[in-house]
């Protein structure tokens, strides 16, 4: 039973991660895209959110259940990589979601000011220091991190 435990969550692990890696190549096409109509599109080939959430409760559940089967509840690696994924998640709906949220925005507005002519300076403005935002950097290198630091607890289990 460990030994499918183990499994799944690695399954749900790579699932997860895959929709991550397609909002982080989003994320950093977005900061290339001077056209706001075009940049607005890619926001079709992310994932819903609901699917990444998804991924994220089924990995959690399937790996605790694989940590309780071991007897590893009352390690502090365990708990340590369930706090560090806490650390990513919540760096990664500051700064990735708000990116998106930006983005969209500035993108909308811009849009706007080339049909109404109005503002266009502005709005470019805007919507250029959207685009070079460091919001895509940030959630990458925290990630990437995070993800390093959750598998060397997970394979070598140090305390």
């Amino acid at each position: 039973m460990y030994n499918w435990l183990v499994f799944l969550h690695i399954l749900f692990a790579f699932l997860f991660m895959l929709g991550h890696g397609a909002h982080a190549a989003a994320m950093l096409k977005f900061r290339g895209e001077p056209d706001p109509e075009k940049s607005l599109t890619f926001f079709n080939i992310v994932p819903q959110l609901n699917l990444i959430r998804w991924l994220t409760v089924l990995m959690g559940i399937f790996g605790l259940a694989a940590a309780f089967i071991a007897g590893w509840l009352n390690k502090g690696w365990v708990w340590t990589s369930l706090a560090v994924f806490f650390i990513i998640s919540y760096v990664m709906f500051q700064y990735g979601s708000g990116y998106y949220n930006l983005i969209e925005g500035a993108a909308t507005r811009l849009i706007e000011a080339k049909k109404t002519n109005t503002d266009l300076p502005a709005a470019q403005k805007k919507f250029d220091e959207a685009r070079n935002a460091p919001n895509a950097m940030i959630v990458s290198i925290v990630g990437i991190a995070g993800l390093v630091v959750i598998l060397w607890l997970m394979r070598f289990k140090p305390f």
